[in-house]
């Protein structure tokens, strides 16, 4: 940080998001694989698709909603642990993920998104008018050079 104390928003705000993140990431873990047939292994894993998008717009809306990239930085940890610690075989020897195509995009998939959306840079904030942009403005009025 900067060396200014940690506010509320902080505080409050990080624990929130990584509950969010593990909420995505639970729910992510659990339906990737629908689609794909349990029997054959076939079919369109629109499960993993929907997973992914998902993940995605919740770390892209926190990216966008907030200046900083703490939020989305700490959702991104939260959706890596939930796949990290569901990914794993169960105490039972039962897997979530399973060690096809789906399960292997679901084990990089969420960690590549996070990377990539919390290195996005953020959006510049114009500093040199302190008023409108100018879209709004409106037009400056024209003098007449007729006499």
């Amino acid at each position: 940080m900067d060396g200014r104390p940690l506010s509320f928003e902080v505080l409050a705000g990080v624990p929130v998001a990584v509950v969010a993140g593990l909420l995505v990431g639970t729910l992510g873990t659990f339906k990737h694989q629908a689609g794909v047939s349990a029997l054959t292994g076939t079919g369109f894993p629109f499960g993993l698709v929907l997973s992914l998008a998902m993940v995605a717009a919740v770390l892209l809306a926190l990216r966008a909603a907030f200046a900083t990239r703490l939020y989305a930085a700490a959702a991104a940890v939260g959706v890596v642990a939930a796949v990290v610690v569901f990914g794993r075989p169960g105490p039972g020897g039962s897997d979530v993920v399973l060690a096809d195509l789906p399960g292997a995009v679901w084990w990089i998939g969420p960690a590549v998104i996070a990377v990539l959306v919390v290195a996005v840079p953020g959006r510049r904030r114009r500093t040199d008018s302190p008023g409108t942009d100018g879209i709004l403005e409106p037009p400056a009025k024209e003098e007449d050079p007729a006499p």
